[in-house]
């Protein structure tokens, strides 16, 4: 296990960062009845303002994504609850296919949902949780930059790419997520799923009901690295001689030229580029949606290849995988209306080549892959 000294700096402050976040700067603010008068209970939804950081992060070579700078008054530990809440409670969803707990506040009687009813189901604990893209709203976890090497413990694919197969007319979100496991506890917020999927899903920060601050365990940070870098080839056998080249970050043999290969480091604006984010729970994920309309070589199996460049962006590689990186396998099975016949591809980790990837099978538009 890699120790890091701000990790031990860390572990110092921890508790007094949780007690003083509570309060939630209460003196210098108006009180939440005024706001939930003007806003009633709010929505969010700004995308100007941008996610909370809510789980921590390492900065792995020290270049940091732009992340919610704390309004004027406030430091990085403090906690802003002014903007808009809602009412939840129950399991959190872990899918779209699961029921979401939670109501919005009603502006004129705070006490009861906006349609009248009671907040709850009268046996699980009731909690609020305070909306992210909400200029109101901050909070920010922890984050900080490696202090020395980094050999990554875990690499979460999304389950959409574990579990089903696609097709040629798919949009196709490719997510991975590098973990980190910390030698102490750093800050991280509880965060609850408030409503919507997908485009307009929505998060919020976890409070009791007098607004005490939900944290913790905070024993894990992901990893971001501007090295990242995506690429796409579709194999053509069924049992691929594959080697991979370093230089150009491709597999030559029995695949295809990419149809897909960027790094973090080349990002710009723009759909077409690869990058990370911090997404609406508040976490940064390496991300893509593959257009398959746009980028494709037919029907077949597809290696989606998460690697990293040796050189590029100005920084010295700082992130591997060794013999004990492991993969996050999925929950669950995901099942989405659009694709039959389930599916899913193996993740795999290739420590020599510090690189993961992924075989996935995109159907022909009549649900056939041309293997």
């Amino acid at each position: 296990m890699k120790a890091f000294n701000t990790l031990l700096r860390a572990s110092v402050f921890f508790a007094s960062v949780i007690l003083f976040a509570s309060c939630q700067k209460e003196a210098m603010f108006p009180d939440n009845q005024e706001v939930l008068a003007k806003y009633g209970g709010g929505s969010g939804g700004d995308e100007s303002v941008g996610n909370n950081l809510s789980f921590p992060v390492i900065w792995s070579e020290g270049a940091e994504l732009p992340l919610r700078v704390a309004p004027t008054g406030l430091t990085d530990t403090d906690v802003l609850l002014q903007g808009g809440w809602w009412y939840v409670w129950g399991v959190d969803p872990i899918d779209p296919q699961a029921p979401i707990y939670s109501c919005q506040p009603n502006p004129a009687n705070p006490a009861v949902c906006l349609d009248g009813s009671t907040p709850g189901d009268g046996t699980s604990t009731v909690y609020k949780a305070y909306l992210q893209k909400d200029a109101r709203n901050f909070w920010k976890a922890y984050n900080e930059p490696a202090t020395e090497i980094l050999n990554v413990d875990s690499i979460d694919w999304g389950d959409n790419l574990e579990s089903i197969d696609w097709n040629l007319t798919s949009k196709v979100r490719t997510e991975v997520v590098l973990y980190e496991n910390l030698p102490a506890p750093v800050l991280q917020y509880a965060m609850r799923h408030v409503s919507g999927w997908g485009v307009d899903e929505m998060h919020g920060l976890q409070t009791q009901l007098n607004n005490t601050v939900v944290t913790g365990p905070g024993s894990k940070a992901t990893v971001f690295s501007r090295h990242a870098r995506l690429t796409i080839q579709r194999l053509t056998s069924l049992s691929p001689n594959l080697t991979w080249d370093a230089t150009n970050h491709i597999w030559i043999g029995d695949a295809n030229a990419p149809v897909f290969s960027k790094a973090v480091h080349e990002a710009a604006d723009g759909p077409g580029y690869y990058n990370a984010e911090v997404n609406v729970k508040g976490k940064i994920i390496f991300g893509y949606t593959w257009d398959l309309k746009k980028l494709n070589d037919g029907a077949g199996v597809y290696r989606i290849t998460f690697s990293f460049d040796e050189s590029g962006p100005g920084t010295v590689l700082n992130t591997f995988f060794d013999a004990n990186t492991g993969i996050i396998t999925p929950a669950e099975e995901i099942e989405v209306a659009a694709v039959d016949g389930g599916g899913g591809g193996t993740a795999v980790v290739d420590y020599l080549n510090n690189l993961t990837y992924i075989d996935v099978v995109i159907k022909a538009r009549g649900g056939r892959s041309n293997r």
